[in-house]
């Protein structure tokens, strides 16, 4: 396996988000004793700061100097983190989560692009990296807890350690990006007519609807499954099934798919379509199996299509944009996951949860039409 260190840091990465995330409405709704609505305006003004993070980074990935990027969004994670875990009180606490995710935008946004200059010469790279990413984030998930029952400051000072280390890695493992200069013509994207601007708004479209899908399973199914009478800890074991899948049989994944375009191409619309079949295992459903059954599906989707998502967009790159475009992509999937929970809560009390299951199970049909169409140009 080539880029260890790369995949490495992706790994810390990871895990340093898992750490916090999976305790932050808890900490917030148990500990500092606010309203659940007022937690959902804190992860609302976390992912809107990360999504400008990651813009921002994206472009200054491709027009400043790469290394002293990461340096900077790193050392801002680290020092937001350290700075909460002293102090973690209301109202610097929000605060300190905002800037936070702004720096995390930015250390993510330019890691995407190292990884896009990386997938030239590793074309299994962006496969490689979700696995990684997933056993951190499936080992800090794990810990999370217990190192919350402990205190919430262990918390936030075990996940800046992490970032520590991270920008200690890209400081010693990461080379230099030496960019070629074009010799035929590129997608500068200035117009809204080029096909490959319109190829990459489908890509982030289909982004932004599978993550508001896919956030219903970390937020209203809970509640659903509850209501069935089925616990909290086999709804937190939908995600230890979800991890140890990904860590099994995403290693296989690279014997049945090449990395072309046509392959990649492939693997997203068969993605959809198990994101699809997911909802509808939890039409109506009863019984425990039908979510497990339903999470499975889930996690091949991700396996099949959020992993071939980043090869496709890099395909419309070229080396002066490569942290831009990739940039696109994680802002669309940062929007989808901050809206999921306020648009599937929206549509579940005007509709139901089976109208609402139904509603993603045919848009994630649709969204197949759109990405069959999704073509290279004869110069790219």
């Amino acid at each position: 396996m080539k880029n260890k260190f790369v995949l490495l840091t992706n790994m810390l990465v990871n895990m340093g988000i898992g750490l916090i995330m999976p305790i932050t409405t808890l900490y917030i709704h148990g500990t500092l004793h606010k309203s659940i609505v007022t937690a959902g305006y804190v992860l609302f003004c976390f992912s809107g700061a990360m999504m400008i993070g990651n813009l921002i980074g994206g472009k200054l990935f491709d027009s400043w100097k790469q290394k002293p990027l990461m340096y900077l969004c790193g050392s801002g994670v680290v020092i937001a983190l350290f700075l909460v875990g002293l102090f973690p009180q209301w109202p610097i606490y929000p605060i300190l989560i905002t800037c936070y995710g702004l720096c995390l935008g930015g250390l993510n946004s330019s890691i995407n692009g190292y990884l896009a200059f990386l997938q030239v010469s590793d074309p299994n790279i962006f496969n490689n990296g979700y696995w990684f990413a997933s056993l951190g984030m499936g080992l800090a998930t794990f810990l999370s807890g217990i190192l919350f029952g402990v205190s919430i400051r262990v918390v936030f000072f075990s996940s800046a350690i992490l970032f520590l280390f991270t920008t200690l890695i890209i400081r010693v493992a990461f080379h230099p990006i030496k960019k070629h200069v074009q010799t035929k013509p590129t997608t500068s994207f200035k117009s809204k007519t080029d096909r490959s601007f319109l190829n990459v708004l489908i890509i982030c479209l289909a982004m932004i609807i599978i993550w508001i899908c896919y956030e219903q399973w970390n937020s209203n199914v809970s509640v659903l499954m509850v209501a069935k009478h089925i616990s909290i800890p086999k709804y937190s074991m939908l995600f230890t099934i979800s991890t140890v899948e990904i860590v099994l049989v995403q290693p296989f994944m690279n014997r049945f798919f090449k990395p072309a375009f046509q392959s990649e191409k492939k693997r997203i619309i068969l993605g959809l379509l198990a994101f699809a079949c997911s909802y509808l295992f939890i039409l109506n459903a009863e019984s425990y199996w039908r979510f497990v059954a339903g999470i499975t599906m889930v996690t091949l989707g991700e396996m099949l299509a959020l992993i071939a998502i980043p090869a496709v967009l890099n395909r419309y790159a070229s080396d002066q944009n490569r942290g831009t475009i990739q940039s696109l992509g994680s802002f669309a999937g940062s929007l989808g996951r901050a809206l999921g929970p306020l648009l599937g809560g929206y549509f579940i009390t005007g509709f139901g949860y089976n109208w609402t299951f139904l509603g993603m199970f045919i848009i994630h049909l649709l969204l197949i039409f759109p990405i069959l169409s999704l073509k290279l140009s004869k110069q790219e």
